[in-house]
């Protein structure tokens, strides 16, 4: 097998027949490539830490029935976002990201044409931040398996990490593990609720129901829509945390308030 590898890289370096110019240009274009790449993780931590931050200012202030600007809960979310979610969503992408490259080597490792092999590749690199489809002409067998089992996958992880930016937001001091743990436990104190509504959430921010919109309205409806609507079910996701919360406190004996986090956003002031 070492010697088969060895000769299968022997031919994909004779196959490339790059010259000094040539390869001059391909380190350049993978160097830009891994810079914007970084630069698109970036965004993406920013953005999500931004928004699941002010979404927990604006529902806790709600709830507690204190009025605050725009502006200051825009503020106090990114630094409420930024400052306790990073890791969170950093490791949810990178379990995301390597299960899109796994599920890609397994369907489309065996492709020949360099040029389709590489569109593929950026397209899954793209997949966890969007719900873009790295559809390819020429490989539309493999490309729908993929895609049905990806689908299954990346729903089971959604389902696990649903209220977990909810938990490291209320408490820091848990590591991931402890995270992911209570996680799971709380969704399964409500599990028929949970599970009706991440079946909403998959149809209505799934790609079908983009495709429609976007032959009705076009792609910017279609994107908008979709954004209101993964807000819409973050806010969902928070008030169901809450629930399991009281739940549990509950059946132990325990007390749990929404007061509860108000130190939470006053630990921003």
């Amino acid at each position: 097998m070492r010697g088969d590898r060895i000769v299968d890289l022997q031919f994909f370096i004779m196959g490339l027949e790059l010259g000094r110019h040539d390869a001059a240009a391909f380190f350049f274009l993978v160097s830009f490539l891994s810079a914007a790449y970084g630069w698109v993780i970036l965004g993406f931590l920013v953005t999500y830490s931004w928004v699941f931050g002010s979404v927990f200012v604006a529902v806790v202030n709600n709830v507690l029935g204190r009025f605050s600007s725009l502006l200051g809960v825009l503020w106090q979310g990114s630094r409420l976002g930024l400052k306790r979610l990073s890791g969170f969503i950093l490791m949810r992408w990178a379990v995301r990201d390597a299960l899109t490259q796994m599920l890609g080597l397994w369907y489309f490792g065996e492709i020949e044409d360099q040029y389709s092999f590489f569109k593929l590749f950026v397209r899954l690199k793209l997949m966890p931040f969007s719900v873009m489809l790295p559809w390819t002409r020429g490989f539309e067998k493999e490309i729908s398996a993929f895609l049905f089992v990806w689908f299954l996958l990346d729903t089971f992880i959604a389902f696990i990490f649903v209220v977990d930016a909810w938990i490291a937001i209320v408490d820091s001091r848990k590591s991931g593990k402890e995270i992911v743990k209570e996680g799971c436990y709380l969704v399964l104190t409500m599990w028929n609720q949970a599970i009706q509504l991440k079946c909403l959430e998959a149809i209505i921010c799934g790609t079908f129901v983009r495709w429609a919109l976007g032959r009705v309205g076009g792609k910017v409806f279609a994107s908008v829509f979709q954004s209101t609507m993964e807000v819409f079910f973050m806010v969902a996701w928070l008030f169901f945390y809450l629930a399991t919360r009281c739940r549990d406190a509950d059946s132990t004996g325990r007390r749990f308030e929404i007061r509860d986090l108000e130190t939470v956003v006053q630990g921003l002031r």
